[in-house]
């Protein structure tokens, strides 16, 4: 059964939380929510902010390896994270991670702008290999999609090209969809792993059937 929740009265869930298989970063102080992301994905949640932000599903990049933030992280914030998983701070303008990397344990796509040099050395760290590009038309991926081990969920916007890259690079069905009563970016509506997920307040029945079924809850 999926779990509804909107975060300070916004459903957009996904920019509040960022989680992995057996982790969860939560930007929150709200033990409600930590409760509903520790039992809807059976994770531990890490309670912290990133860059003295909330808005930690936009910060940070995580799979199974660990996780990676700008170098405005603060040093407090990276020993919170540290005590469960690895952490790579990285020297980058581009201070969402999160909003700009689509990530799970096989592969990543990231934001076409991102450094060649950086993007060779988060694939080093998380020892995947990386593609650049877009999801409809969208730079910022992580906004733009939410892949799990099982499925990934776009934009209703993305091509076929797009899609067919992504399948291909994150070794999963690739479904479109929309989040929150017709939202495109669905990477900024729902949070998933392969044990569950987490969708925005506004999300109707008929988009959860799509998530379900494009994260493979079906």
């Amino acid at each position: 059964m999926s779990e509804l929740l909107s975060i300070q009265g916004v459903p957009l869930v996904g920019l509040y939380i960022r989680a992995s298989e057996d982790y969860a970063v939560v930007g929150v102080r709200d033990e409600k929510v930590i409760q509903i992301v520790e039992e809807e994905l059976e994770v531990k949640a890490i309670r912290t902010t990133i860059a003295g932000s909330e808005l930690v599903g936009a910060m940070v990049a995580m799979n199974s390896t660990g996780a990676v933030v700008c170098r405005h992280v603060r040093q407090k914030e990276i020993e919170k994270i540290s005590r469960y998983i690895d952490v790579r701070v990285v020297d980058t303008n581009m201070t969402c991670l999160g909003n700009n990397i689509l990530i799970n344990d096989y592969g990543a796509i990231v934001h076409p702008e991102l450094d060649r040099a950086l993007i060779e050395e988060i694939s080093d760290f998380f020892g995947i290999k990386i593609l650049v590009g877009t999801i409809g038309g969208i730079k910022t991926v992580g906004m733009s999609a939410c892949v799990t081990n099982k499925g990934a969920l776009v934009n209703p916007n993305s091509t076929e090209w797009e899609m067919k890259r992504l399948s291909d690079i994150l070794k999963v069905p690739v479904e479109k969809g929309t989040i929150n009563f017709g939202s495109d970016m669905v990477g900024t509506g729902v949070v998933a792993n392969t044990k569950g997920y987490i969708a925005g307040r506004d999300t109707t029945g008929f988009e959860l059937g799509v998530v379900e079924e494009a994260l493979g809850f079906i």
